[in-house]
């Protein structure tokens, strides 16, 4: 087993998403099986982790939580269709850390982007651009905050990491239509709590 494999398999599990005590034992995977999950881990850590991180966890629990994730995945392995393992990978990460953090009532924590955003050399942004962008991900994830857990995971499915809603429904494994009407009504919350906070901020721009 390679070393990174082996680091995002080997955190022990007590629990699965329902809460059973199905992951005691790490499944013994084949070389395919192997070479199949090193592949899901090299390329889709980063956004398994940041999805963590919009579910309010501190970095150590989203990477935690990410370890969690593919270690689900390991369980599941024959089970996820091929090309549908980003979706179901960002499926399990919302979940978990929605569990934990209703488990364990974790504290709410910014996200911080210094690290969670890549710019090429041929695309660099300016200052002012960064700190507008740094403001509207800053706002972005006041509003996340402020949300119900069902919200807050097709929006960050959606808008975040651009699964389509046959995908989310996929991820969260619930049916499209109640993807697409969950979707709808949280993007509508969103756009209320954006119109109050800028009218907020206009009147505090306005005030003597």
């Amino acid at each position: 087993m390679s070393d990174a494999l082996r680091l995002a398999t080997s955190t022990p599990l007590e629990t699965d998403l329902q809460g059973s005590a199905d992951f005691l034992v790490f499944p013994s995977l084949s070389a395919e099986q192997e070479r199949r999950l090193a592949s899901m881990l090299n390329t889709h850590f980063a956004c398994v982790w940041r999805a963590g991180r919009r579910m309010g966890l501190a970095p150590a629990q989203a990477e935690e939580n990410a370890q969690e994730t593919f270690a689900v995945a390991a369980r599941k392995l024959d089970r996820i269709a091929k090309g549908c393992e980003r979706a179901y990978l960002l499926g399990v990460a919302v979940r978990l850390a929605g569990n934990l953090r209703r488990r364990n009532a974790v504290r709410e924590e910014p996200v911080a982007f210094e690290h969670e955003q890549r710019e090429t050399a041929d695309a660099t942004p300016l200052a002012e651009d960064l700190l507008t962008q740094k403001r509207q991900r800053a706002l972005l994830d006041r509003i996340l905050q402020s949300m119900s857990d069902d919200f807050r995971e097709v929006l960050t499915l959606y808008e975040i990491e651009e699964l389509n809603v046959p995908e989310i429904a996929v991820a969260l494994e619930i049916p499209e239509g109640t993807a697409a009407s969950r979707l709808r009504r949280a993007r509508e919350e969103f756009s209320r709590k954006i119109g109050r906070l800028t009218a907020s901020a206009a009147r505090r721009k306005e005030a003597p």
